[in-house]
């Protein structure tokens, strides 16, 4: 597995390193289920990373962690061009550049959004993980080959829809967010896009099946956070200080 991570800034190049080292020289037996989850531990300053970005609900904000997506999406790409069977994976809520070519990521939060495969190898696999100075990740799979054949076609893209041009405006009384009469920008714009693989695996005796791998981005507008004060009626709920709503994140 391999991609590029040019022009990530200074602490998402940090949390790449951080944990692309958790899983060199890590060895997965034959016959079981590889969590990327479970192999890379808790994310949080005690483990040594640093804040980045995250893509939490409709913000795109600082968090523990951030750019540790790269690492999960080249710790995907290798198992999934090679055929082995993929258990878990979720792709990313807006396509990020990052990860082109686009339907080819996975995205992770711990403990609850996870990538996950099948050895179903003859042996175990040894994982070699590092980057090079070409600003490129790699997970290399070290075991013993068998004979099916793996091949992957795409990205097939459709119902692209353009971001908004309208700006999306959230206020906040959460100062942990953003102080009040402060305005920061939480997301870019974003088109959104469906993305289609396909793979075909063959193997002696037993013809070849073709599989779909299917991603659907979001639109995303232009948005900025302006921090107000504690039961401003500009605020989404009045009772909820951070005026925003949730959903599941991913360590962008």
């Amino acid at each position: 597995g391999e991609s590029v991570f040019t022009g990530s800034p200074k602490n998402r190049r940090h949390n790449i390193a951080v944990g692309i080292a958790k899983f060199d020289g890590h060895l997965i037996p034959q016959g079981s289920v590889f969590s990327f989850v479970e192999t890379l531990g808790p994310v949080n300053a005690k483990t040594g990373y640093r804040k980045e970005l995250v893509i939490q609900g409709d913000e795109t904000i600082p968090d523990y962690g951030g750019g540790l997506c790269q690492v999960s999406s080249t710790a995907y790409r290798g198992p999934w061009e090679y055929g082995l069977p993929i258990m878990q994976r979720k792709n990313h809520s807006y396509a990020v550049t990052y990860y082109s070519p686009q339907g080819t990521d996975a995205t992770i939060y711990p403990p609850n959004v996870d990538m996950k495969f099948l050895n179903d190898t003859p042996g175990a696999l040894l994982i070699q993980a590092f980057t090079d100075d070409r600003d490129r990740a790699y997970f290399v799979y070290y075991g013993t080959r068998d004979d099916r054949r793996s091949d992957v076609f795409g990205p097939f893209i459709t119902g692209r829809v353009a971001a908004p041009k309208e700006e999306r405006i959230v206020y906040s009384a959460d100062p942990a967010k953003v102080a009040p009469g402060e305005r920061k920008k939480v997301s870019d714009r974003h088109d959104g896009l469906k993305a289609t693989w396909f793979r075909s695996i063959a193997t002696p005796g037993s013809g070849a099946v073709l599989q779909a791998f299917f991603s659907a981005y979001q639109t995303r507008p232009l948005a900025y956070v302006i921090g107000v004060e504690p039961g401003d009626s500009r605020l989404t709920n009045p009772d909820d200080t951070s005026g925003a709503a949730s959903s599941a994140p991913s360590n962008e």
